[in-house]
Parts: C-alpha cells; sequence; structure tokens
C-alpha cells in the first residue's frame, strides 16, 4: 500500500454480540491472539478473501491502563474503501469461526499436555498434530469435527 492513502478502521477484537478476552485477566493474551486471528479469517471470508495490497484485516495492539489490549483493523485503500462495507461486520461467530475457536483451544491444550508429558504424544488425536487450522464447513457439524469426533455417514437402508 505504499504510495497510496491507506484508510484504518477499527472492527473490535470478535463480532459485535460475542464475548472476548478481557484485559488484565491471565488467559488475556493466549485468548486475545486467537480470537483475533480467527476474527480475522472470518472477516476475508466475508469480504470475499480481497487483495491484501486493496483491503486486509490485521490485529494492533493499543494502550490501555491495564496494559495492551488488541483489535482488528481493517486498512485499506481508497479501492479496498468500496468493498468493505461495516454493514457485514459479523455480530456472531460464523460455524466456521466457531469451529477454529474450539480447535484452537483444544490444540493448545494438547500442547500443553505433550510438553508437560513427552510420552502424551502418541495420545494426540491426528486433527491436532498439524500447525495449520484444518478447512471446517459452514455447518454446525464443524464444531464436533474440530473437537476430534470423525463424522459419520448414516448407514442407508437400516431401519
Amino acid at each position: 500500500m505504499i504510495g497510496h492513502k491507506v484508510i484504518e478502521i477499527e472492527v473490535g477484537p470478535v463480532p459485535a454480540e460475542e464475548a472476548c478476552a478481557q484485559v488484565g485477566r491471565d488467559d488475556y493474551n493466549e485468548r486475545s491472539r486467537r480470537e483475533c486471528a480467527v476474527y480475522v479469517r472470518q472477516l476475508q471470508r466475508i469480504f470475499g478473501y480481497p487483495e491484501p495490497t486493496v483491503l486486509k484485516f490485521v490485529r494492533r495492539g493499543f494502550p490501555h491502563e491495564f496494559g495492551r489490549y488488541h483489535e482488528v483493523v481493517a486498512v485499506m485503500t481508497a479501492q479496498g474503501a468500496n468493498l468493505f462495507d461495516d454493514a457485514k461486520l459479523p455480530i456472531e461467530w460464523d460455524h466456521i469461526a466457531r469451529a477454529e475457536l474450539t480447535w484452537l483451544r483444544l490444540q493448545q491444550k494438547w500442547r500443553e499436555r505433550v510438553l508437560a508429558q513427552p510420552s502424551a504424544m502418541a495420545l494426540v488425536p491426528d486433527i491436532f498434530r498439524s500447525g495449520e487450522i484444518p478447512d471446517f464447513p459452514d455447518h454446525p457439524i464443524a464444531q464436533w469435527w474440530a473437537m476430534g469426533f470423525a463424522p459419520m455417514t448414516p448407514l442407508l437402508g437400516l431401519h
């Protein structure tokens, strides 16, 4: 975005009606990092994965009396401003975001368990072994997948 006027709009740490990490709490940094990352991914889906040089969503830190707090900021050029519409900002997590948050929380718990007891690595479900968030469907079942439950197809023809 060098050479272009940049517009920045704070869009919050999470969708408007969702609870978020609270500054000053012991788990703030880790929880805020997860929530902002998932919110950025949800915003990218909503806005059709815009070209980052035109419109991107980033996590930014701001000073607060209890330390720093973090929010997602829409960073855009004039062309990106034509794509950005604050009416599209979600008020809730979508199914994919809920699954991603669940997966990230559980992956962190597995990571902590393995650090405390390396032999626990053998117990870690495959879905949590990758550093990459899986691609979850925009469907309520996504949260079950995020917990490591494999989807089952119904047996047809059995009564």
